[in-house]
């Protein structure tokens, strides 16, 4: 294993009050009413020095819903709901500056009651993180050259400076997400993705590339329960492949078919799963591939590609790339095989 990296660092506080805007649960202008006046009902405790600070912000979506509007205070993790400006008054007063929760209007808690963390940056969880293997041939992450010999507060400044024109620009665009690496969860993180998806009501659907066409994998028995659109283009992992040209032949046509939907209109979310074998055994040509997802993918949709190997120009196209890395497995280091809901 590779040296590990000292864990992420984040500019220390007392308290930080989260407001939730996204418009679900309330509408967004009762959040925005209720981040207005936190000013003055903070006053000086704003601008303390740390770790007597107390910070708030909005937030699009806190992940946890109930009737609005939502807030959550950290590091004590807890969600208030029906939160009023009287209400918002009792919070600040009662929890932040008290120290005793307003019971009533708590309906979610992170930590047991008289367990919550003192104070949020040394229990962030992250600690000992190891660096990532380099995508080969792709270009270093132009955030982590900028980070390289500048100090903390000078990276804390630039940071919320990205937030803040993030947020002025309110740029909204479907991403080209890519999940490669050597490690288990490729395919198990797009399934979440898709879950998330289906859940906000989005349109998604997912092909599968290489596994048979008359696979019962649980991913698909769970996506036939939710309606979700499944469809298996392959015969089989290409290494036990009885027929290659057919296997290739599949994937060809299986990319056919992808375009079909790409340009349908008709997704929100769409998974080509395992799709980067079909480009790094030399299948279809990776630059054609990207120059047509460059020419013709909805501006709206968000496209997940799964897969071990893929290309340089994939990953150069795309953007948000993860890598899964190997650190234990249980076949190698125990010998026990895939087990349902774990592997298939």
């Amino acid at each position: 294993m590779s040296e590990r990296r000292a864990a992420p660092r984040t500019r220390r506080y007392g308290h930080h009050i989260l407001i939730c805007v996204h418009g679900d649960c309330a509408p967004t202008s009762a959040g925005e009413a209720l981040n207005t006046g936190m000013g003055g009902r903070l006053g000086i405790r704003r601008k303390l020095r740390n770790p007597e600070r107390v910070k708030c912000s909005t937030v699009d979506c806190l992940g946890v819903c109930q009737g609005g509007p939502i807030v959550a205070v950290y590091p004590d993790g807890i969600w208030y709901h029906h939160v009023t400006r009287e209400v918002m008054d009792r919070i600040v007063q009662e929890h932040i500056i008290e120290g005793r929760p307003v019971e009533e209007y708590i309906f979610h808690r992170l930590y047991p009651d008289g367990e919550e963390p003192a104070y949020a940056p040394d229990v962030r969880g992250d600690a000992g993180t190891y660096a990532g293997e380099a995508v080969p041939n792709a270009p270093a992450p132009d955030a982590d050259r900028k980070q390289e010999g500048r100090s903390e507060e000078a990276q804390m400044v630039e940071a919320e400076a990205r937030r803040r024109a993030a947020r002025r620009k309110s740029i909204k665009k479907g991403l080209v997400i890519v999940n490669t690496g050597k490690g288990k969860g490729k395919t198990t993180a797009a399934i979440g993705l898709m879950t998330r998806g289906w859940g906000r009501r989005m349109r998604v659907a997912m092909m599968q590339f290489l596994k048979n066409e008359n696979a019962r994998f649980g991913e698909i028995r769970a996506a036939e329960r939710m309606g979700v659109e499944m469809i298996a283009t392959g015969d089989g992992w290409s290494w036990t492949s009885a027929n290659m040209d057919e296997t290739v032949a599949r994937a060809t046509a299986g990319w056919r078919q992808a375009k079909s939907h790409i340009t349908s209109g008709e997704y929100d979310i769409l998974i080509l799963d395992e799709f980067t074998y079909p480009l790094h055994y030399g299948w279809l040509d990776v630059e054609e591939v990207v120059a047509w997802l460059r020419e013709n993918k909805p501006h709206m949709l968000h496209l997940v590609i799964t897969g071990r190997y893929a290309p340089a120009e994939l990953v150069r196209f795309a953007d948000l790339v993860t890598e899964m890395r190997a650190i234990k497995h249980p076949l190698r280091d125990q010998g026990i095989r895939a087990q349902p809901g774990i592997e298939f």
